[in-house]
Formats: C-alpha cells, structure tokens, sequence
C-alpha cells in the first residue's frame, strides 16, 4: 500500500511526489536531478522514444522527431474545436494530422548511393500515446520506493479545471496503461490547496481562497470556500492565453533586436535560429527567478555568428512588465465578477500559486501588492505543489484500491450565518455556525447573559434566546431552572436539517450544560 504517489502532467512539465509511511510528501528527483521533468518526446527514427530533458535538447535541431505540448489535445475528438487545434499547432514542433488527430514524426534516412533518394521514415502518436509514453519514464522513478512487484504503485492525478469531464477517463487510462493503479483524479487548483494544508489548523473558520495558475501556454484562476476541512469551489476562469510563452517570447524578441541591430542580421528568416533563441530566452528565464544576472550565450545563432550579452533580472522584468499588467488586468476582472456572483468573497485571505511561471519575484511581487491583506503561499515550488497535493490526496484515501475514479459524497450545507443572543440585547449576539457549515453540527458555546432580560414580562423571560439565520428570526425558551454562572450561559447548540417536505431547512436544538 505504500508508499503513494500524485502525479502532475501539463503541457510543458509533469512532476511525480510520493509519500512514505511517515506522512511527509516529497518530489521525485528524475536522472538530471531535476525535481521537474519535461513533458517532451523524441523518435529516433527507428524504435526508441526518449522522454524529457534529453528530448528537449535535441528538439531545436531535430523538431520534426519531437512532440511538445500534447497534453492541451488529451481531449474527445468533438471538444477539439478548430480554435484550440489552431491555438495547438502554433506551439507543436512536428507535424499534426488533423483528420486523424495523430503526431506525425519525420526522419530522414540518408541513402547508401549518391543516384537514389533519401528515404523518409514516418511515425504516428495520439495525444493518448505520447501521454502514456510520458507516464512510463514517471513510472521509472515510483520504482525507487515502490518495490512491490504484484501491485501497481497506487497513485492520485491532476488534470486542469477546464478540462471536460471525459478527458478524466482518458487521464486514468493512459495511466493505467503505463502501470500505474489510478485512485482517483482531482482538479489542480484542489490539489495545490491541498498541498498547502489550507484550513487544517483553523477548521472552524471558513477561508477563501485564490488560486493563481500562470503555466507554459495558458493561465487560469479559482475560487474556494474552506471550512471544516470541506473544500468548496466557488467560480473557475479560464483558460487565458497568457503563460509563461510569452514572457520567454518577450525575451526572444529582445534578444533578435539586439543580434540584428550588432550584425545586421535577421533570426526570424532562420526556424532553426529562432529554435535556439527560445530555448536559450526558457533558461535564462529561469535562471533569472533565482538569481540577479545570467549571461545570455548562444552558439552560432545565425551564419556562424555567436550572440553572448549579459541579461539582469531588472532588465528582465521591464521586459516582462507588460504581460505581467496583462495578466493582472485578467485577474482583476475575474475576481470582481466571481464578487458579483458571491457576495462572501469580499475578502480573499490566501493565494496559492501553481504553474513554474509563478515564481518569478516580480509576478510574485506584484501580486502581493494587489492583494495586501491576502496571505501568500509560496513556500512550494510552485510547479510541484500540484504533485505534492495529490500525493497527500492519496493518503486520504481509506481503501484506494476500491476507490472510485470520481466519488461525489453528498453533504448539506448550511446556507447562512446563524446567530444567538440572550433577551433582547442583540449587541451580545454570537456566531455559532458560518455559512457553508457542513450540517449536522454541534456546538457548544458560552452566551452573555442580558441585563435586559431581566426585566422581562412572562414566565420563562429569564431563560428566553433568540436565534436568527439569513432574515428568519427564531424565540426559544429553555426550563425556569436555566441560569447563568458568573453572567454566562454555558449552552450546546445542535442544528441539523429537515428536508420532510422535500425542502432543506436548518433544526435547531438548544440545551443548557
């Protein structure tokens, strides 16, 4: 049964955590050492398929072998629209039948004799193919801790919140096929709150919470509610075209200005030139969201000619700065119509951050600033908190081998504040259950006694409480023998639900300890 596994795959990387029998979640280094891997596939031509980093280098001289980006087309035939195939095509670097919705690898054999052509090889892969391809190399690093050969390592997935519903069962399969036992799939802004332990410590105070997404090609933002340990998805947004794409091409753009302006030259005339700027602008980018400075060198970019500069991160960041205003203009109008649809969200109080174009320090910077009050979560790097979710997903799983794939437990909640006060002294009212409680419920709460109470004409004045949810005013009286120790009244208030006429409304039940 252990250890257990969450598995994160997007378009650009794919992580997998595991976690062992102590509780404590990790990431799985792969062979470089990177905790991260890169979801790309490269064809040798003949029958070996290499999978991350090793293929991504090779891709910029060898593109037509190589597959990119796939995961964006991990969907049914009829949700492939032609604006997403047009969107995907853009950033795949091998051919794409779309007819037969496959990958088409090229590689050229040269011929034995200068009188006969060069032979041209081909190779087709479905999104479904080069995503079970990808999870095989995952599956390499699960058998460092799992060494059960009779059980397939038990493991949670991630799949973005805008993904149909069938795109799920396609995840599962592609999974299963390449060895793992799926327990369950759960969305990635769920998993990264998650990963964070959000609404552990105060369970009984509901929280709401923003995540951000800002990943390789798209961004997308979410709304929770947490309370009690019940997760409570408010509103999603997205997907929007802005990933961390465009800020490398920010930087692209950069660096041909700057090599056409030296040599009078210019990289967008050559594919293959423009292949080494943008692997060379991916680096620096990340180089830059740890340090101050990085030099920009690449190789004979263009006719032989080496392009080297130095590049710090302020220069960076103003050539980032418009598509960090552009994002930040999306995020603004999704949180003041996610406030319109839910009035409670006038407060956000944490931010989770996932996507690796989330830890760039100034994106982070200026997200701090738009939100002031809001706590940051930034302690996990932010394109590994998905894995880290879901591996501590799994461990909540009682019996995963029996789990269903999607499990909708139903539970009432309630539907607004409920308060309680002594007499007539609304000023000493007290919150006993916030809205979106989890129901049935019981508290046990200590009430300030009224001085006006006392007062009170009638039988049972000095044991009269009043109860208020949403606009409905509720009078309870408890026995004569009901009294306040020192000014309080130590009560325990049950509310659970009446649905006898098929409509759900909160019972309450008041006794004095």
């Amino acid at each position: 049964m252990w250890p257990r596994f969450g598995i994160k795959i997007g378009n650009s990387t794919l992580c997998i955590a595991h976690v062992r029998e102590d509780g404590k979640a990790d990431v799985i280094a792969n062979k470089q050492g990177d905790r991260v891997s890169q979801a790309c596939l490269l064809w040798d031509g003949v029958s070996e398929i290499e999978c991350g980093l090793t293929a991504k280098q090779k891709m910029a001289t060898r593109p037509r072998q190589a597959v990119a980006h796939s995961f964006q087309l991990l969907q049914p035939k009829e949700h492939l629209t032609e604006d997403k195939l047009s969107g995907a095509l853009k950033e795949i670097p091998c051919d794409f039948d779309q007819e037969e919705l496959v990958f088409r690898m090229e590689h050229t054999v040269p011929s034995e004799k200068e009188d006969q052509d060069d032979k041209v090889v081909t190779k087709d892969l479905s999104a479904y193919q080069v995503t079970v391809e990808l999870l095989r190399a995952e599956l390499e690093l699960a058998h460092q801790y799992h060494t059960d050969g009779e059980q397939a390592p038990i493991a949670v997935l991630s799949i973005p919140s805008y993904y149909p519903q069938d795109s799920c069962k396609l995840l599962a399969d592609a999974a299963q096929s390449a060895g793992f036992h799926v327990a369950q799939i759960i969305s990635e802004p769920t998993a990264a709150v998650l990963g964070y332990r959000i609404g552990e410590e105060q369970a009984e105070q509901r929280r709401h919470v923003l995540t951000i997404k800002c990943g390789g090609l798209y961004s997308d933002f979410a709304f929770y509610a947490v309370q009690d340990g019940l997760f409570v998805q408010l509103a999603t947004f997205g997907p929007y075209p802005i990933g961390g794409r465009q800020f490398t091409e920010a930087l692209v753009q950069f660096i041909c200005e700057e090599f056409r302006r030296k040599y009078k030259l210019d990289p967008h005339e050559s594919r293959r030139s423009l292949a080494k700027i943008r692997t060379a602008a991916a680096n620096c980018k990340h180089i830059l969201t740890t340090l101050p400075s990085t030099q920009l060198y690449i190789d004979s970019l263009m006719d032989g000619v080496d392009f080297n500069a130095q590049m710090s991160r302020a220069r960076f960041e103003s050539l980032i700065q418009p598509v960090i205003n552009s994002l930040l203009q999306q995020l603004s109008e999704c949180v003041e119509q996610a406030q319109k649809e839910h009035p409670g969200l006038s407060t956000i109080d944490d931010i989770v951050l996932l996507g690796a174009t989330m830890q760039i320090p100034k994106l982070q910077s200026a997200l701090a600033s738009r939100f002031p009050d809001a706590k940051l979560h930034n302690s996990h790097s932010a394109d590994e908190v998905v894995a880290i979710g879901c591996a501590r997903q799994a461990v909540c799983l009682l019996d995963p081998l029996e789990q269903q794939l999607h499990k909708d437990e139903d539970c009432v909640l309630a539907e607004d504040d409920l308060y309680i006060w002594h007499g007539n002294d609304e000023a000493n009212a007290k919150l006993v259950l916030g809205r979106g409680s989890v129901l049935p419920a019981k508290i046990r709460i200590s009430l300030p006694q009224s001085g006006e109470a006392n007062g009170d004409a009638g039988d049972n004045a000095a044991a009269s409480f009043k109860l208020r949810t949403g606009e409905s005013e509720i009078l309870a009286k408890l026995p004569e023998t009901t009294q306040a120790e020192d000014g309080l009244f130590q009560l325990e208030v049950e509310v659970d639900v009446d649905d006898k006429d098929g409509n759900v409304v909160p019972l309450v039940r008041l006794r004095c300890m």
